[in-house]
């Protein structure tokens, strides 16, 4: 509901928000359009008219990759860059409201959320999630919390991650539990 009214401001579908909002963040993988319909869990012919729209409207561009002439790789103009900074607020009203919490309920709300997200990924529903929840990397650390391998840095649950540019799924076999020395 929040999206798509964010979305009507701009005269967007939703779709063409999530794509936006994919580019705007800065995708670790090539932004291309076969990679976003995977990224967003659409059809291709989906996120290929979504992107012809936003190109009439002036929001993305196609630039050739100068390694392969062949390929396109997808940018915000700077309109787009501006649209997609506003939209970008669209999740602020759920913001305010868990900002109430105190910190321990929001602790413990981050840590559910992310076993709800590596559940859903782990059924198939969310294709690519790349959150400290599914991620290798994770450890735990000496004092009950949580570890990122990759630079060794101590972590509690409000710095666990949900698009980690350093994920690295987990291999198969291994928990999809977050796996703090606490629980």
């Amino acid at each position: 509901m929040l999206a798509r009214r964010a979305a009507a401001r701009h005269g967007l579908s939703v779709t063409q928000l999530r794509v936006l909002g994919w580019l705007h963040v800065g995708p670790p993988p090539l932004a291309r359009s076969t990679t976003l319909a995977r990224e967003l869990n659409v059809a291709d012919p989906t996120v290929s008219d979504a992107i012809a729209a936003l190109m009439r409207k002036g929001l993305v561009e196609r630039r050739r990759d100068p390694d392969d002439r062949r390929r396109h790789d997808l940018a915000l103009t700077r309109e787009g860059r501006t649209v997609a900074a506003d939209l970008a607020r669209w999740p602020a009203p759920a913001e305010i409201a868990t900002s109430k919490l105190d910190g321990a309920a929001a602790e413990d709300l981050l840590q559910s959320l992310s076993e709800v997200l590596a559940r859903l990924q782990e059924l198939g529903l969310l294709p690519v999630l790349r959150a400290c929840s599914t991620c290798a990397f994770l450890g735990t650390a000496e004092d009950g919390g949580y570890r990122c391998l990759v630079d060794g840095a101590p972590m509690t649950v409000t710095d666990l991650r949900v698009d980690c540019v350093d994920h690295r799924e987990r291999p198969p076999g291994r928990s999809g539990q977050l796996c703090s020395a606490n629980s």
